[in-house]
């Protein structure tokens, strides 16, 4: 099976005299942080089409709102059963207890799977979301698309997502999804484990903070170190 060639379409991106050190693939590790909504960049909701599909769209919305009727209508004797019961203090104890432990167990559930993982992947990122880091991964995250490679060249590092994304092949549609100065890199620090994928690298930037990369192979991962360690 030949090797996907991730040299050509990085070199699209080089800079006047700007020289290519190493590229390959961008793997996006599991268990890396997800951003939060505010600083989640706003997606733009595509325009409806017209034809079938578009009225398909229209009928669904009309029938997932209320109609005119339920709303002025006279509440059933079940409603009205139904709000006694709320009403009722010994009912709104019960359901805060339940509701407490239903929170708490989610809790515990949500804690184990965070231990698991973490045993499993390892840390992913040191810093909040103000740090080089943290700022990397809001810009990959915000820049959409699928991520298909990373570069490594004389002055920075950079990846680059494809748009072409869903059921049909096309031409992939690339840009820069973010990028970082060579100069603000401490380290490209190599974590091969035991679990796959073993290609993740940890990105070090000068703040101290740090992100977790991957190549899909452990190889691949070596040889971005190697071009940085040998600059």
């Amino acid at each position: 099976m030949p090797k996907t060639d991730h040299a050509t379409p990085c070199r699209r991106f080089l800079q006047p005299g700007e020289a290519l050190w190493e590229a390959r693939d961008y793997h996006e590790y599991p268990d890396l942080p997800l951003v939060p909504g505010h600083l989640r960049a706003p997606r733009k909701r595509p325009t409806r089409g017209k034809g079938l599909l578009g009225k398909l769209s229209d009928i669904l919305d009309k029938a997932s709102q209320p109609s005119a009727g339920a709303v002025a209508g006279r509440p059933s004797d079940s409603r009205l059963l139904d709000n006694r019961l709320l009403d009722n203090r010994a009912t709104r104890v019960v359901g805060t207890v339940a509701e407490g432990l239903n929170e708490a167990q989610d809790d515990i559930e949500d804690a184990l799977d965070d231990a698991a993982n973490r045993a499993l992947f390892g840390k992913t990122m040191e810093g909040d979301w103000s740090s080089m880091a943290g700022r990397f991964l809001v810009q990959v995250t915000n820049a959409g698309g699928s991520p298909r490679h990373q570069a490594l060249t004389d002055r920075r590092l950079f990846v680059l997502t494809d748009h072409a994304t869903g059921w049909r092949e096309r031409e992939p549609e690339l840009e820069v999804a973010a990028q970082i100065q060579l100069s603000n890199i401490a380290e490209l620090r190599p974590r091969p484990r035991m679990t796959f994928p073993r290609g993740r690298f940890d990105l070090v930037f000068i703040d101290g903070s740090w992100l977790a990369l991957c190549c899909s192979l452990q190889d691949d991962m070596q040889a971005m170190v190697s071009a940085f360690q040998g600059r």
